[in-house]
């Protein structure tokens, strides 16, 4: 009797609160994202299943592996677009890029050859092996520059979940933070986890993006099922719909 009020609510499956996906590799054959156009309308079809109205794909940038240039991926994108018209998906397409700090990022920014979110922000991604020691020249180049700097999922750098103060201190800096939606769940294992919840109950997180690679990205976000992360997406103060 009365089991309807120990129901759980109900999973976020429906992403359109958030309105825009700004961080994806959907755009086909130059990064490790989708390998073709086939895979890329695939992953379009399923954002717009999950309720989403509009897509930025941000291909990788890294010197030695990905060198994509505003020009490759522009031709990308409307390869894409062409695609996407002709299917009859209705859903808004654009495209900036994901710029690892590394050798070549800095004469890129030196030349201002960047492909940028809405607002001049640059999305940027650190190694997974160290923070780079360069960045506050870079971060000050960049904002002398009138860049607004991204960084992407913070909560994936292992060497700073012990440091979180230096987190603090880029946000206080000026830098934006934008968290995986994956790393709401699992996916990454509970120790990113912890830390994405963590700096989500701070309120220093602006941004959530699904960074998917593969349909199984997407289809794990559509299986979102634990009160707790339905908890965290619904809490955020996302500010994706002013993309």
């Amino acid at each position: 009797m009365f089991g309807f009020l120990r129901r759980k609510p109900p999973p976020v499956k429906d992403f359109g609160f958030l309105q825009t996906d700004m961080h994806a590799h959907w755009l086909p054959g130059i990064d490790d994202g989708a390998k073709d156009l086939t895979e890329s309308l695939a992953l379009i079809q399923r954002f717009v299943a999950l309720g989403y109205r509009k897509l930025i794909a941000t291909p990788h940038v890294m010197a030695d592996l990905y060198p994509n240039s505003p020009a490759i991926i522009l031709e990308k994108l409307e390869l894409v677009r062409e695609a996407v018209i002709s299917s009859g998906i209705e859903i808004e397409l654009s495209a900036a890029a994901e710029y690892l700090i590394d050798e070549g990022f800095t004469d890129l920014l030196q030349h201002d050859n960047l492909l940028t979110l809405p607002g001049n922000r640059i999305l940027i991604e650190f190694s997974f092996v160290s923070m780079p020691a360069n960045f506050a020249q870079v971060l000050f180049t960049a904002q002398a520059k009138g860049y607004q700097v991204v960084l992407a999922h913070p909560e994936r750098y292992s060497y700073l979940h012990d440091k979180p103060e230096q987190l603090r201190k880029l946000v206080a800096k000026g830098v934006e933070l934008q968290i995986n939606t994956l790393s709401l769940t699992d996916h990454y294992g509970t120790a990113v986890r912890k830390v994405a919840a963590q700096l989500l109950n701070e309120g220093i997180v602006k941004w959530l993006g699904s960074d998917a690679h593969r349909m199984d990205h997407l289809d794990k976000m559509g299986r979102f099922s634990r009160q707790t992360d339905r908890e965290i997406v619904l809490r955020g103060k996302w500010h994706n719909s002013q993309l």
